[in-house]
């Protein structure tokens, strides 16, 4: 899926704008990205649009780890957390479409069960 089909997916599942679909895919792909294996995130990156690769590579850092995905998007735009959490739920769902399920399930387990807990 291309990088925009992603988009407009998201836009579709939240009625977000556009710039706000952007900003879920991204805030998603981070932090999904720094809970990963060195392994995992390369493959994970591998199956992403190119638009999103960079920030799929993102190297875990102490701060990075312990960033709470809603609270970081809403300090990016400026919406109410239940917003957030659609947003980011519907960014999750398109991203899943990428990946067959024995890589998904993969990625999930390494997820603390938080940040599992707010994509579901």
């Amino acid at each position: 899926m291309k990088y925009n089909s992603l988009i407009q997916k998201i836009k579709y599942l939240s009625q977000a704008h556009e710039d706000e679909s952007q900003d879920a895919l991204e805030v998603v792909v981070e932090n999904i990205a720094v809970h990963l294996d060195d392994v995992s995130r390369r493959d994970f990156a591998s199956k992403l649009p190119e638009e999103l690769q960079t920030a799929a590579m993102m190297v875990p850092t102490a701060s990075s780890i312990d960033d709470d995905m809603i609270e970081r998007f809403l300090e990016i735009d400026d919406i109410d957390e239940l917003t957030a959490k659609q947003y980011i739920q519907a960014a999750w769902e398109a991203i899943t479409e990428l990946f067959d399920t024995d890589i998904l399930r993969d990625i999930i387990r390494q997820l603390p069960r938080k940040m599992v807990a707010v994509l579901e």
